[in-house]
């Protein structure tokens, strides 16, 4: 912000992995010729997403929500959880992403300017370098 005028001005942003607000796991269905494999949604972490919610509100963060298709999400996994959180009120994430690999998605940190921090699981947040942040210290 420069004399007053906004337009200029980015609010700090923090992406969160999709595996820290969501309950899941990947199922392999053998079929006749071959064999698929999706993930499977169980149920949200109300307690993270409410702790998420009311530290972005608090510090006026930007919040991604962010998932890797090599790891079997997919958009529509994204869709119906942006969807599903919008019909309850209480919508933390200001975008969602789905980056082709983690590996991808590292790569394109040091470019955002306004990035704080990335949120993961415990054992993938040393991961991200100083970027890294488990939720808990948020």
């Amino acid at each position: 912000m420069i004399n007053g005028d906004i337009s200029n001005a980015s609010p700090p942003r923090i992406i969160v992995v999709i595996d820290t607000v969501v309950q899941s796991e990947v199922k392999e269905t053998k079929k006749l010729f071959g064999s698929t494999t999706e993930r499977v949604v169980s149920k949200l972490n109300n307690k993270e997403l409410t702790h998420l919610w009311n530290q972005a509100f608090k510090f006026g963060l930007s919040v991604e929500l962010a998932a890797f298709s090599d790891q079997y999400w997919t958009q529509e996994h994204l869709d119906k959880l942006m969807d599903k959180l919008d019909s309850r009120g209480g919508n933390p994430f200001n975008y969602a992403e789905l980056y082709g690999s983690i590996d991808d998605f590292i790569g394109e940190l040091p470019y955002r300017s306004n990035l704080k921090g990335v949120i993961d699981l415990r054992e993938r947040v040393m991961r991200y370098g100083s970027w890294g942040i488990e939720l808990e210290n948020l």
